[in-house]
């Protein structure tokens, strides 16, 4: 594609699902899709029709081709049925955009066209088609479907975060060339309105943690110096709760990362009940609460620690079990001149350090320095 054609979907390599013939019928899509974009920023409106057939065409082609692949090991299988039904629902909603793209604006059409492919192309790709290449994998050491797809599905646990980084990657092809393209034909305002829009939905993915489902350290970071300084202005109190799971290596010793991961997935969920948590990394949480009081707050991290403590995880192999238990530092101040998050840091690892230190399965105060529970 010459250099003055936009890359709106880039092939990237976590788009490969392993299978030669359908990477390479993936790449020709891919190449059809950017052909179409191209075709409808250049208002093009004779070849945007023969790029819709094309691709349609092509579509149609691939399909069968890839299904064929499945049938072979996928036969009246729940997972081959809604393979097929996906494939299916694709013509009728790419001829719905060619309709719409007879009375609609161009710039409409063209929003509408790159959502739709850019969730179709990556989900589909992704999450089904590389699902069912696991599965296919599997399957050559000699397990039965069943166990095929319970495997595949475990290692597809990473499969949102693959997603994040493809679909920001996408999204950098499009920022660098379309919105010079944009610009000179004077919808710069249009433009970043929807590139804006568009980041700020990655940006959201961004900042959850994919397995316990809480923020992450990075929304932390990205939020906290706002709630210094309003409670500096406000002028009232910042409690940070932090926890960290007891013999949390142990668990993963004895039963497997596997239950440490399900022993963090457990943990986050509790917590999102609870409160507004963040995960800090491995196995060590913070909460953050304004306008609480200290015994609010202590009452709070002792509510915690009991919910924690109701959390066992069992390997039936091993035929082993782990009571999860937490040690909990907490820190309520309002914060005055030059402290900042940093400060509130260091004194609320230091209550948890004593926790820890003092039997775990407690809460120890840095505003009491003592211990609040057994």
């Amino acid at each position: 594609m010459p250099n003055s054609e936009i890359v709106v979907f880039p092939w990237n390599k976590n788009f490969e699902t392993g299978i030669d013939n359908i990477d390479s019928q993936h790449k020709t899509l891919f190449q059809l899709v950017n052909k179409l974009a191209n075709s409808l920023v250049h208002e093009n409106r004779i070849e945007v029709a023969e790029v819709f057939d094309e691709l349609a065409n092509y579509a149609t082609y691939h399909f069968i081709e890839e299904e064929q692949v499945w049938a072979e090991y996928f036969q009246h299988d729940s997972w081959m049925a809604s393979h097929t039904a996906t494939h299916e629902s694709f013509l009728p909603d790419i001829e719905k955009i060619k309709l719409n793209a007879v009375t609609s604006s161009w710039q409409d059409t063209i929003e509408n066209v790159l959502q739709f492919l850019i969730r179709w192309l990556a989900l589909h790709i992704l999450d089904d088609d590389k699902k069912m290449s696991l599965v296919i994998r599997e399957l050559n050491d000699d397990i039965d479907l069943n166990e095929a797809k319970k495997r595949a599905k475990k290692q597809m646990r990473g499969s949102v975060g693959v997603l994040i980084d493809t679909v920001l990657t996408m999204y950098d092809e499009l920022s660098s060339h379309a919105i010079e393209l944009i610009r000179e034909k004077h919808r710069r305002i249009i433009a970043e309105k929807e590139l804006t829009a568009l980041n700020q939905k990655l940006q959201q993915l961004a900042s959850i943690d994919e397995l316990s489902g809480l923020f992450n350290r990075r929304h932390f970071m990205s939020v906290i110096q706002a709630q210094i300084q309003a409670a500096k202005r406000e002028q009232y109190p910042l409690s940070f709760i932090s926890l960290d799971l007891d013999l949390f290596k142990s668990l993963n010793d004895s039963l497997g990362h596997l239950k440490g991961d399900e022993a963090i997935q457990s943990v986050g969920d509790t917590l999102s009940k609870l409160s507004c948590a963040f995960r800090m990394g491995g196995e060590e949480f913070l909460v953050v609460t304004s306008n609480s009081h200290h015994q609010q707050s202590i009452d709070l991290a002792e509510l915690i620690r009991h919910s924690v403590a109701t959390i066992t995880l069992s390997n039936q192999e091993k035929k082993q079990s782990h009571q999860l238990t937490c040690s909990i530092g907490v820190f309520c101040h309002t914060p005055q001149h030059d402290e900042d998050f940093l400060f509130f840091l260091s004194k609320v690892d230091g209550a948890l350090y004593q926790a820890k230190n003092t039997g775990r399965n407690n809460v120890i105060s840095a505003n009491k320095q003592a211990l609040c529970c057994e």
